[in-house]
């Protein structure tokens, strides 16, 4: 990227709108902001492309460092392979190695009617998106990841239809600075764990707030007031230094307990989890890919969890009870040491009826020292979250509209599905990591429609589909990079069916067995295509 780039050029101009509809006024170019936006993203890996020496940006870092990489623009969709013998097709470790010059890691992907994209990856249907991984139906997105159905975003981290957002996560945000773990907020700066707000600053746990500063509601006037001197100290500061304190750091540093002697937070019961539907549900899918009716998941969990961020379990600095946050924001946890001020929902939502005074906020600058004295009564976070109708979900964070669900997080209008992160709209999906629109699948990653998949990254509209990369309208195949359009295929080149029938179940049987064995394999999409040892 250079600053000379119609796509920097682009949202440069975004990002100066932003800062006057955020800020009132400009605070300087996109690229001296570049680092500091960058501050929340976590997991891209970037190679070099073996056919032009680009950069090649992943949005998960699990490639292994000797394998060969390349741009998606740069890859041969049509090229004809020869078959493998049947020496090479005997087992997997053979298929591997036959494979080895076959198995090229595209990043740089960009899918759907997208425009204007840069030093990013997985891109669906979006414009102007520079630096950013996990971009959809979205437009001028910059050093952002996990986005959906937005625009104007910058630094942000995980969200859904925002509008005008600076450094958050949370959804349906519109006109927010540094704001997390929210749902349904307007023109909210600095706020946490709150849900249908608008027009507050320095907010922790309120629902259905408005014109607050600090949990204290304000006479309209003088919360515009405050907010405009607090805003024009904002800006000041983002100008001169090209950064701003987080959230986050505010959260670190507070300390105390919130004020009010009424409260009182006593043990929270944990809500009854059935665990049979997920079980049933997990022996069916390896019944459907393996032949074979695995049994308890649970034995599987190293297996499952190879490549899926982990959720933390927590005490909660206010009672001791259990705080889960989900694992694909614990890299926050490692740049804020704020777990000394977790607390559970229903406690937040305590916290946020509790002000910290008119008095106290009436003399808050902008300054981390002074929002720290004004707030730490009321300073409380957690990182998970729960919206919409959810049932029988166990060992979740981040729930919204799902039902028989199990270890994981942000678990959104899913069923039965279990070790994952964030699969969408699937069913029966295990192990797998950004997956939408899925069923009955197994280990699959950043993927899309997909029906009886197992190992599979980067994948579209496919089923049936062992081991397989960057793979679009391909079916019943195995060990597959970088194609389309392809069936009964073993290493990009397609077999009689009953040679692909007879070979595929050779495979299957060995996974079944390795499985069964050890519940683990020594082999995933990943480590494929890896030089060497494995």
């Amino acid at each position: 990227m250079t600053i000379a780039s119609p796509t920097y050029q682009a949202l440069d101009k975004a990002w100066k709108s932003t800062c006057r509809v955020l800020f009132g006024e400009e605070v300087g170019e996109l690229a001296t902001f570049a680092e500091w936006l960058k501050e929340y993203m976590d997991g891209v890996q970037t190679e070099k492309s073996i056919v032009s020496g680009k950069p090649v940006v992943f949005s998960m870092d699990c490639y292994p460092k000797s394998a060969r990489f390349v741009s998606f623009e740069e890859v041969d969709l049509g090229r004809k392979f020869t078959p493998l013998t049947l020496n090479e097709m005997k087992d997997i470790d053979s298929v591997v190695e036959a494979v080895q010059e076959r198995a090229l890691y595209a990043g740089n992907i960009v899918l759907g009617h997208s425009s204007f994209v840069e030093g990013s990856c997985n891109v669906q249907d979006s414009h102007f998106v520079l630096g950013s991984s996990g971009v959809v139906d979205s437009k001028y997105v910059a050093y952002s990841q996990h986005v959906r159905r937005s625009e104007y975003i910058f630094g942000h981290h995980g969200g859904d239809k925002g509008i005008h957002v600076v450094k958050c996560s949370g959804a349906e945000m519109k006109r927010c600075f540094e704001c997390h773990m929210v749902e349904t907020l307007s023109d909210c700066y600095y706020c946490s764990k709150a849900q249908n707000c608008i027009e507050c600053m320095f907010c922790f746990g309120t629902e259905n707030m408005a014109h607050a500063i600090g949990n204290t509601r304000l006479p309209k006037e003088k919360y515009l007031s405050l907010k405009k001197k607090l805003l024009s100290e904002i800006a000041g500061e983002l100008a001169g230094n090209g950064k701003a304190f987080s959230l986050l750091a505010l959260l670190e540093k507070a300390s105390g307990k919130p004020r009010g002697s009424r409260l009182k937070f006593g043990k929270e019961a944990e809500a009854p989890f059935d665990i049979l539907p997920v079980e049933r549900a997990f022996s069916s899918t390896a019944g459907l890919l393996f032949g074979r009716k695995l049994e308890r998941i649970d034995n599987y969990s190293h297996f499952l969890y190879r490549h899926v961020p982990i959720d933390l379990s927590s005490k909660s600095a206010l009672s001791g009870n259990r705080v889960l946050s989900c694992g694909y924001r614990l890299h926050m946890l490692r740049l804020y040491d704020f777990e000394g001020r977790l607390a559970t929902d229903s406690e937040l939502r305590e916290i946020g009826k509790i002000d910290a005074g008119e008095g106290a906020i009436s003399k808050m600058r902008f300054s981390l020292d002074s929002t720290v004295e004004a707030l730490h009564p009321i300073a409380y976070f957690n990182l998970d979250k729960v919206a919409g109708k959810n049932s029988n979900c166990g060992d979740c964070t981040v729930l919204i509209n799902s039902q028989d669900c199990y270890k994981g997080s942000a678990f959104t209008w899913d069923k039965k599905c279990a070790f994952s992160f964030w699969p969408s709209v699937c069913e029966a999906v295990f192990g797998s990591v950004l997956t939408f629109d899925s069923t009955f699948s197994m280990n699959c990653y950043y993927s899309k429609n997909l029906t009886r998949a197992f190992e599979c990254d980067s994948c579209e509209s496919c089923s049936g589909l062992y081991f397989s990369h960057n793979c679009e309208n391909v079916r019943d195949s195995m060990f597959c990079f970088n194609v389309k359009n392809l069936a009964h295929a073993i290493g990009n080149a397609e077999l009689p069916l009953e040679q692909y029938k007879k070979v595929k179940a050779a495979l299957v049987s060995q996974m079944a067995e390795e499985l069964e064995k050890k519940h683990d394999l020594p082999w995933d999409i990943f480590n494929i295509g890896a030089k060497g040892k494995r």
